[in-house]
């Protein structure tokens, strides 16, 4: 078969490897399609120095048709659609993940694993992915939605903000700031919040962007509000907390901050503009303080990737009971949440297809990617 086998920083090369074979606890698809993101070529070229062990199949994630499946299968079937994450967990550790054919961790058990049996990605026509990854499409359903397969490449973004709201259960007709909100990931926080329900406070710097990513939302535009930062703190957060339902405050903050220096400012506003305790829970067997008593919480969820320190205004998150908690990524209930919501018509996947490319024509494809970066356009590869 043909894929794309990444050599070292700077050397994608189309070749001719061996087709792989299902073994127990894993299948093999066809794929059909893979997402680009805006930052790739970065991890191609080694600029972003993501851990391999080269040479390997490079690759995202990506929708495709299973073709055989290990002797152990007990529901997955060849011809079935799903959507594969690039995500994996050590069986035996699971404390250690890596993404597969994309970043090979740091830990030890990471390298051994992103080193042998799970070190090849999805840039080929076929690809090995363990069972647990794949996820089953419902393509009647999908169909009656006019979700094409190649459609379904954005739930490669969308997973993960999903997986960040669920983090701190975000729920229905509550309102979620999403900061910043125009970004290729960080606008796809807005969709997850849309699809589970809550209404959203977008944030951003440009009010032109804004206004331009509203629109493109449609009638579920009506369900977000706008707010352009001017890096002022209180002028910020006084801004945020207005744009909320009688200007009581918001009930969750959902921040994206792409990797780059830090600017605590934005985050600073987001936690002053979140209401006291916020919504009320009655406690599970995970949270439970006491018997009998309610949890009131009100919460941040840093979903990002700024690499330095920020300031946080300590005493506002005593004073307010605020949680702030970190998300990596997404698990598997939050791809089969993500799934779900798409099919059962409440979250619409809404980017543009800027450009379809072959293996062969992976470096346009990346260029392309480049200069899709944000909320409206994605860019496939096509085996």
């Amino acid at each position: 078969m043909k894929a794309l086998v990444l050599h070292g920083p700077g050397d994608l090369r189309l070749e001719e490897v061996p087709k792989p074979v299902a073994s127990p606890g894993s299948i093999v698809v066809r794929v059909i399609a893979s997402p680009l993101w805006d930052y790739v070529s970065n991890v191609v070229d080694g600029s972003m120095k993501f851990p391999h062990a080269y040479p390997l199949i490079f690759g995202t994630c990506c929708v495709g048709r299973i073709d055989e499946v290990g002797d152990d299968a007990a529901s997955l079937e060849p011809g079935q659609l799903v959507f594969c994450d690039h995500i994996v967990y050590a069986r035996d550790a699971p404390a250690h993940r890596i993404v597969l054919g994309y970043h090979g961790g740091h830990s030890v058990q990471e390298r051994k694993l992103s080193s042998g049996g799970w070190k090849h990605g999805c840039w080929a026509e076929y690809a090995r992915i363990p069972a647990e990854n794949a996820h089953v499409v419902d393509e009647e359903l999908m169909a009656q939605r006019s979700v094409t397969p190649a459609q379904l490449t954005e739930i490669s973004s969308v997973m993960s903000a999903i997986g960040a709201a669920n983090s701190i259960q975000v729920r229905a007709g509550e309102t979620v700031i999403v900061m910043p909100a125009t970004e290729s990931f960080s606008s796809s926080a807005i969709v997850a919040a849309l699809g589970l329900g809550a209404n959203v406070v977008a944030v951003s710097r440009s009010k032109d962007k804004l206004d331009a990513m509203i629109n493109h939302f449609g009638e579920d535009g009506k369900r977000i509000v706008s707010v352009t930062l001017t890096d002022h703190v209180a002028q910020d957060s006084a801004a945020l907390r207005a744009a909320t339902p009688g200007g009581r405050g918001a009930d969750a903050y959902i921040d994206f901050s792409s990797n780059g220096p830090a600017q605590g400012s934005h985050i600073q506003a987001g936690l002053l503009a979140l209401k006291r305790h916020g919504r009320s829970v009655t406690p599970s067997s995970k949270h439970k303080r006491a018997k009998g008593l309610t949890m009131f919480m009100c919460r941040c969820c840093l979903a990002g990737a700024v690499p330095e320190n920020v300031p946080l205004p300590y005493l506002t998150i005593r004073v307010n009971c605020l949680t702030i908690r970190g998300s990596f990524a997404q698990v598997r209930e939050d791809v089969e949440c993500t799934i779900r919501l798409i099919e059962a018509g409440n979250l619409k996947l809404r980017k543009i297809v800027a450009g379809e490319f072959s293996l062969k024509d992976h470096a346009p494809a990346m260029q392309l990617a480049k200069e899709c970066a944000g909320w409206e356009q994605m860019v496939l590869i096509k085996p």
